[in-house]
């Protein structure tokens, strides 16, 4: 992942999901470890949400991280 892009986004949404050791995971405001790690496994899922991934997906509340970890897992 591109940190210095990755920890801009979260420091203006608030939370992050990404990729950390192969899974599915989020941050919150900058940290350097994740707050949740989810037992999603990244290669299993379709190469266009995997590069998404890659690159962080933006979260604005608790709903929106729901919706998304849904389709991920569909």
């Amino acid at each position: 992942m591109k940190t210095t892009h990755l920890r801009a986004l979260v420091l203006v949404l608030g939370f992050l999901l990404g990729i950390q050791d192969g899974r599915i995971a989020l941050w919150k405001d900058g940290q350097a470890q994740p707050v949740e790690v989810f037992p999603i496994q990244a290669k299993m899922l379709p190469e266009a949400d995997r590069k998404a991934l890659e690159e962080g997906i933006a979260i604005e509340n608790s709903s929106e991280l729901t919706r998304i970890l849904e389709d991920f897992l569909s």
